[in-house]
């Protein structure tokens, strides 16, 4: 079997079966089947208890139902949940997500029956997802199998970030928080145990996708480190591989086994290998996002020689600081700007704005003053990446900014990062640029660390490119 070709199923599956369903809006199998009611795919809910739900007609056993069905969605316990994928193999379904826990990760006894799960894997030759899984979600399919509330109202449904998580939590709470100030996901994979499909499989399958620029991973243990290393670095020549890998110090490990029932490695091994083979490794959930983010909006940079633009001029000197600090991921720079450069924004603006870098056009400065400036900045061959702190308070300043700093964008080879601040509506105007297409931040620090995963990727792609 073509694991790849056998994915398009699993992630895009035509019929879906959910083996639990309920009519209680509260068990986890009612939820999830309430979930795919908009998926526009043809659902077949199992459950003796039950005759119908939602206006679909219950079958009472697996037995009933038909044999063209692309994925089950078992929601009952450990120990039924393995009869279940028996019974369903016998019905020829090729796919299944398990979302129970009580497996390798209590003992023993649910290591067994993890164990017979791999085994029905490699034997009959299907994919299994989990256990201990909150599933799928592709927002620009409608496929939604995750039963926890996750941002799925406010995430961007045309993204391209494929997120494939270990810890199902761990992924929905960081993407959920994102998705208050702006972030486009293309996937979110729950691995689970992995007693079958792992992060390999799906590094695979995304690194393929059309639909997808960017693979973000949170892992607590990387069992195949060898060939997910590998597979990882042949992505990496072309789309960005994040990963947050958790696990770091010895106490840390432990509980990584009794999270998952698996051992993790030594983290300095992992850091050092990741770094060697162009992943570029992220050490919390902010900095996943802010990184997958970033990356996914914008394509890398001509160079490491930052310019801020700002209308508050001690949030440029903060700025600077950050710029300058040494940092082991990436080397940025303040620019030089030319004498003409700095003449010509004087001109735009004020006598008194200061030019040297970071521009200070002032709290008195209006949207045609930042207009211009921009526009001078990006001509200026002595500078790379543009970092706009961009405030709406001031009087002359409008929520127009937003677009002004839109347009440039569209029209500059040079990356742009904002920097926003407008007490409570900070959110909503950095979701506002999001739409607009620009990468925001909320703070100075993240938006020059975002300027820094650009710049560590420009590294990559060019020391991978060279080594083709």
């Amino acid at each position: 079997m073509d694991k790849i070709a056998s994915l398009k199923k699993f992630l895009n599956p035509k019929k879906i079966a959910v083996i639990g369903a309920s009519k209680s809006k509260d068990k986890v199998g009612g939820i999830v089947f309430r979930r795919l009611l908009d998926s526009r795919r043809r659902l077949f809910p199992v459950n003796p208890k039950e005759t119908a739900i939602e206006g679909y007609k219950v079958s009472p056993d697996i037995q009933s139902l038909p044999k063209d069905i692309d994925l089950a969605i078992i929601t009952i316990s450990a120990a039924a949940a393995v009869k279940s994928v028996e019974m369903c193999i016998k019905k020829g379904i090729p796919n299944y997500i398990i979302v129970a826990g009580g497996f390798g990760e209590v003992g023993a006894e649910g290591r067994e029956l993890e164990e017979k799960l791999t085994g029905l894997a490699k034997e009959k030759n299907v994919n299994i997802l989990g256990p201990n899984s909150l599933g799928i979600f592709l927002p620009d399919e409608n496929i939604d199998t995750i039963f926890v509330e996750h941002g799925d109202k406010s995430l961007d449904r045309k993204g391209r970030v494929a997120c494939i998580v270990q810890s199902g939590s761990v992924g929905v709470e960081a993407l959920g928080y994102a998705s208050n100030t702006g972030y486009g996901m293309r996937a979110f994979v729950g691995l689970g145990n992995k007693c079958d499909l792992d992060e390999i499989d799906f590094l695979e399958y995304f690194a393929r996708d059309e639909k997808t620029n960017c693979l973000g991973f949170y892992l607590e243990n990387i069992e195949r480190g060898r060939q997910f290393l590998t597979v990882a670095k042949e992505a990496a020549r072309e789309k960005p591989v994040v990963v947050l890998k958790a696990g770091r110090t010895h106490t840390a490990v432990l509980a990584v086994s009794s999270h998952t029932g698996k051992l993790a490695g030594s983290d300095n091994v992992i850091s050092g290998a990741l770094k060697q083979f162009g992943i570029q490794r992220v050490y919390d959930d902010e900095e996943f996002c802010d990184a997958t983010k970033v990356l996914s909006m914008l394509s890398g940079t001509p160079g490491n020689r930052v310019a801020v633009l700002t209308a508050a001029g001690g949030y440029g000197v903060m700025c600077t600081d950050f710029i300058e600090k040494k940092d082991m991921r990436a080397l940025l720079k303040m620019a030089k700007l030319s004498k003409d450069t700095q003449k010509r924004i004087k001109e735009a603006t004020f006598p008194f704005t200061a030019c040297e870098n970071p521009v200070d056009i002032t709290a008195s400065a209006d949207d045609r003053m930042f207009s211009q400036s921009f526009d001078i900045l990006i001509e200026d061959d002595g500078v790379d990446i543009i970092i706009c702190i961009a405030f709406f308070a001031p009087p002359g300043i409008s929520e127009n900014l937003i677009d002004i700093i839109a347009d440039k964008i569209k029209k500059s080879d040079k990356p742009v990062i904002v920097f926003t601040k407008y007490g409570p509506f900070t959110d909503n105007s950095i979701k506002n640029l999001y739409y607009a297409g620009v990468a925001a931040y909320p703070s100075v620090g993240r938006a020059v660390r975002a300027a820094r995963f650009l710049v560590e990727r420009t590294k990559i792609k060019q020391r991978l490119d060279q080594k083709a």
